[in-house]
């Protein structure tokens, strides 16, 4: 029988595969319905999870002969290859994963037979992709941050070019971070330096421009973290505010320490 897969933004109600025990008629009638499904469709393959079924079963099809691939385990990966992947729960998005060009797994048939398989190329990334539903992900956990970006405007409408154009970006905003955070690190070991030294009029100095350049390394923050947002499409400016107050509440701390310490 012909089954309706899942699709985003549709979530299924478990987040891993059941492992297979009775290979009964109930089992064989699953397989059957992902044959259909995957006919009907003009898919390469499909896993139980794709039609509601918990349990660990993906069928392929390859040169006009299906696959029964049940309790998968995959135990050797070799090689990586960097596809650019559909698959029926994302129709019509692609995005580039990075997968094993090699892999080597143990399953059952469909009459509880343990099987041996090795394999290569497209059938392994194939089989991966599947694997990933039985696991209780999708392709995504495999992308890398700036991929993520892109698949996350290509969910949001946005046009292939646009949706790589709009994030072909470097996070420059989190270089800011970086050196915010050394900035205060250096404050606060030059304050812990004053009880030990008798250069304090220079630390005076030191901590007081160094103050200044941390407060303007958090408006640039600002700015520039809104700005990279928006060309990713990505409204987040709740999050760039809480970083905001964060950086600045740490630096309210060192000027109060300076106070205490130094004057």
């Amino acid at each position: 029988m012909i089954k309706q897969i899942t699709q985003y933004p549709t979530q299924t109600s478990f987040d891993f595969g059941g492992t297979v025990r009775h290979f009964d008629e109930s089992l064989q009638t699953l397989i059957n319905d992902l044959k259909d499904t995957i006919e009907a469709n003009k898919l390469e393959g499909l896993a139980a999870f794709q039609i509601g079924s918990p349990l660990n079963v993906i069928v392929i099809k390859k040169e006009g002969e299906f696959l029964e691939i049940i309790n998968p385990v995959i135990f050797t990966k070799e090689g990586e290859l960097t596809p650019t992947e559909c698959t029926a729960y994302f129709p019509n998005i692609t995005a580039v994963t990075k997968r094993a060009k090699k892999i080597k797994l143990t399953y059952d048939d469909s009459e509880g037979k343990q099987q041996f398989l090795t394999a290569t190329d497209d059938l392994a990334v194939l089989i991966q992709r599947k694997n990933d539903y039985l696991l209780g992900s999708t392709f995504i956990s495999r992308l890398s941050p700036e991929e993520k970006k892109i698949f996350e405007n290509k969910l949001k409408g946005f046009s292939d070019t646009d949706a790589q154009a709009s994030c072909n970006i470097s996070p420059f905003s989190d270089k800011i971070l970086t050196v915010i955070k050394y900035g205060l690190i250096a404050g606060l070991i030059s304050l812990i330096g004053a009880f030990f030294s008798t250069m304090t009029p220079y630390i005076k100095i030191f901590e007081h421009y160094l103050m200044i350049m941390i407060a303007i390394l958090i408006g640039l923050y600002f700015v520039r973290a809104l700005y990279e947002g928006k060309r990713c499409g990505v409204c987040q400016i709740g999050n760039t505010a809480a970083v905001l107050l964060i950086k600045s509440t740490y630096l309210a701390g060192l000027y109060l320490l300076n106070y205490w310490i130094l004057f």
